[in-house]
């Protein structure tokens, strides 16, 4: 409830600064570039700053910071500053992850279950 809660504080944020905001029915908007927050069934930018959040799957090449939302899965090549969501995450470099499998190549393991973090997040090189 509280991530929901989260998100939905970034959307009405993201609204309110009159920032961007698409709709994505199925990875059309690939090339787009987002200052805000791109909503969908699936979700697909090439850079986020705010929040992706979609029903099924969301890619991503960068997330600068804010938040990569999805049921299903979510793919994103570097998410700094911000946390990505779903039942199933994969990023080469991400801050913090949440879902049953994360996987993150840059994390404290590639691979872990409910959690994973980029292990320069606490300091350590």
């Amino acid at each position: 409830m509280k991530k929901l809660l989260a998100v939905f504080s970034i959307i009405a944020f993201a609204a309110v600064a009159k920032a961007d905001c698409t709709w994505d029915w199925w990875f059309k908007n690939g090339d787009k570039d987002i200052k805000g927050c791109a909503l969908g069934l699936a979700s697909a930018n090439n850079n986020v700053t705010g929040a992706q959040v979609s029903l099924c799957a969301n890619k991503a090449k960068d997330v600068k910071s804010g938040a990569q939302v999805a049921i299903g899965y979510s793919q994103v090549d570097t998410l700094r500053n911000g946390v990505q969501a779903s039942f199933i995450t994969k990023a080469r470099k991400a801050s913090l992850q949440f879902g049953l499998v994360c996987f993150n190549e840059g994390g404290f393991l590639p691979v872990f279950v409910f959690f994973n973090f980029d292990k320069t997040m606490f300091g350590s090189k």
